[in-house]
């Protein structure tokens, strides 16, 4: 069934450090973490598939003979052989690629989206494959309902991740009571989870800035699907019954009341309020993008996403490592929120090679862009002001009074002055992240939850950082995170406080950073005390005694002031020299350990 040109691929292998796992070892014994240099994500991000989607797309380009890509049929060919590659190199339930019921699910998606775009692009599929890859969905989703990463306390993106990928499984495989148990469960849960998952302001509550892009993603996804369901796909939702619970536990019994979708006269089990919710998961990306069209690296990035869609261009230039057009710029994501939700607005936004296969799985093709559900408009602010003029004359008091060797300043100049002018703010309560942005300046603060109801996964040590830029320049940027298991002092160099503009204590750490490479519990989170027209002022009780910093706003630079009332020598917060890591496994280059 495969072709005889094709090169098996080994999908076991770490091909950076060349150890490799084993195909024939249960699921469960799997260990990772252990060897220096050995890093698991590597076969898993292979494993999940997700370049096959941009194959797809490939072959799309070619059929429309756009330049540089080789004949629509190679692509096809190519898609067909890594799949069947895959399917019988990775029995179900063996080897690296079934360790992490996330990474099947992701895969499960990429399968389907990527044979779509493919017939969508006018190629064949024969039924052999056809029957194989059903199959291997359907063994796929078994799977993934066996092993749920869910937690009452501390399930994140792992879960929600199962869930979607249960969606794609269960909206394309053939009705059974089986199959619409998925179904019933996974919109449940989807809706359950974006309520848990993301703040009312549409902030993530992993308190990381991409893991909000890689929830985020998975949430539009699923509301695609969700948005264009087959008449018996939404009758096994409005019509559930006892057979449906015995296939899946936690599955509530009733059925699902159907609202509008957004720029369409079909309905969904989608409510109004999740609507709502994802364009202000856009809003706060919006707000943490940087003037290059970068965002802000606050918590880990490790570079997930769930599905990628990318441009011919981007497609020609991925074996550049220094393009951050899959990391850091997280423009695709605003892009199909805008067009799934037909924000007439933002027109610019439909020219997204994301936006265009959005709006195809939600079933808004052909359509005059205009909406039949009007979405309230969300607050230009992000969130409110926070203290009073008498908060901040009372702390700029304290900070005078407090003895030189317990206080810091750092100061931030600009000429020609006119720094405040068109200054805008906007507050997200929820994660914890201020932002101010006039034309000359872009100004981030972190300061609030540590993530994951307390246990800070991907939390680093930022409590009261910053990140600045002033006239296009760079004066304070966070580093990033460059690496997780394969390398533990690089994963605490840029976890570290000495990673980061916040207020320090020489030799100590506002959280322990021996729990493990996923868990900050115990750090201290931030608490905002003012937030308006003259700046920020938050503190936080990481080093045992309240510190406190105060970002003062002034028409010819920026002033940090940090002091304590403590015990507490402060030391100067300027971030040890670390390379800068725009995605994960960048840069390769020595990170020094924290003091």
């Amino acid at each position: 069934m495969i072709g005889p040109n094709y090169v098996p691929i080994d999908w076991q292998l770490d091909f950076k450090s060349g150890y490799r796992w084993r195909e024939n070892i249960w699921h469960r014994s799997i260990s990772f973490g252990r060897l220096p240099g050995v890093d698991i994500k590597v076969p898993w991000e292979l494993g999940r598939m997700q370049h096959l989607p941009t194959l797809a797309l490939a072959c799309h380009f070619a059929r429309t003979e756009a330049p540089g890509f080789r004949v629509a049929a190679e692509y096809v060919q190519e898609f067909r052989n890594q799949v069947l590659d895959f399917i019988a190199t990775n029995p179900p339930g063996f080897g690296v690629n079934w360790s992490c019921a996330m990474d099947v699910a992701i895969r499960c998606a990429n399968l389907l989206v990527a044979r779509d775009i493919i017939m969508a692009s006018g190629e064949h599929l024969d039924d052999v494959f056809e029957r194989v890859l059903t199959a291997s969905i359907l063994a796929h989703a078994r799977y993934v309902v066996k092993n749920l990463e869910w937690s009452p306390v501390y399930r994140g993106n792992h879960y929600l991740a199962n869930i979607v990928g249960l969606l794609f499984a269960a909206t394309y495989l053939p009705k059974s009571d089986e199959v619409d148990g998925w179904l019933a469960f996974s919109v449940q849960e989807l809706v359950a989870e974006v309520d848990y998952q993301f703040h009312e302001d549409g902030s993530n509550f992993e308190a990381s800035v991409c893991y909000h892009r890689l929830s985020a993603e998975m949430v539009l996804w699923g509301f695609a699907l969700l948005s264009n369901l087959p008449a018996e796909k939404l009758a096994a939702l409005t019509q559930q019954d006892v057979h449906h619970r015995k296939k899946v536990s936690r599955l509530r019994s009733g059925s699902w009341e159907m609202h509008p979708v957004p720029g369409s006269d079909r309905v969904s089990p989608v409510p109004s309020w999740c609507w709502e919710r994802l364009a202000k998961m856009a809003d706060f990306t919006q707000a943490l993008t940087r003037p290059d069209g970068a965002v802000t690296q606050f918590g880990d990035n490790d570079s997930g996403r769930f599905l990628v869609i990318g441009s011919g261009e981007q497609i020609r230039a991925d074996n550049d490592p220094a393009a951050c057009a899959w990391s850091l710029d997280h423009g695709s994501l605003l892009a199909g929120i805008r067009a799934i939700l037909a924000d007439g607005s933002h027109n610019t936004a439909y020219d997204d090679p994301a936006a265009h296969i959005i709006r195809a799985f939600a079933g808004l093709y052909p359509t005059d862009r205009t909406a039949t559900f009007a979405l309230p408009a969300t607050d230009s602010s992000g969130g409110r002001c926070v203290g009073d003029a008498q908060v901040w004359a009372d702390h700029m008091r304290r900070f005078e009074n407090t003895p030189q060797t317990r206080r810091w300043k750092s100061h931030f100049s600009a000429k020609p002055s006119g720094l405040l002018n068109e200054m805008t703010y906007q507050a997200f309560m929820g994660m914890g992240c201020f932002v101010f942005r006039s034309p000359r300046v872009y100004l981030a603060v972190r300061c609030g939850e540590i993530g994951i109801s307390g246990l800070g996964a991907h939390a680093h040590c930022d409590q009261l950082g910053i990140e600045l830029v002033l006239d296009g320049v760079d004066h304070v940027r966070d580093p990033g995170t460059c690496i997780y298991t394969a390398s533990m002092e690089k994963r605490n160099a840029y976890r570290s406080a000495t990673a980061h503009h916040v207020p320090r204590v020489k030799g100590r750490e506002p959280a322990n950073l021996n729990l493990g490479p996923f868990d900050l519990r115990g750090g201290a989170e931030g608490e905002c005390l003012y937030f308006g027209s003259k700046g920020f002022i938050g503190r936080h009780s990481g080093y045992g005694a309240w510190v406190y910093r105060i970002v003062a706003l002034e028409d010819d630079g920026i002033s940090v002031l940090d002091f304590t009332e403590g015990e507490l020598l402060l030391a100067d917060p300027t971030p040890l020299p670390l390379p800068f890591s725009s995605g994960y496994g960048y840069p390769v280059s020595h990170a020094p350990s924290p003091p």
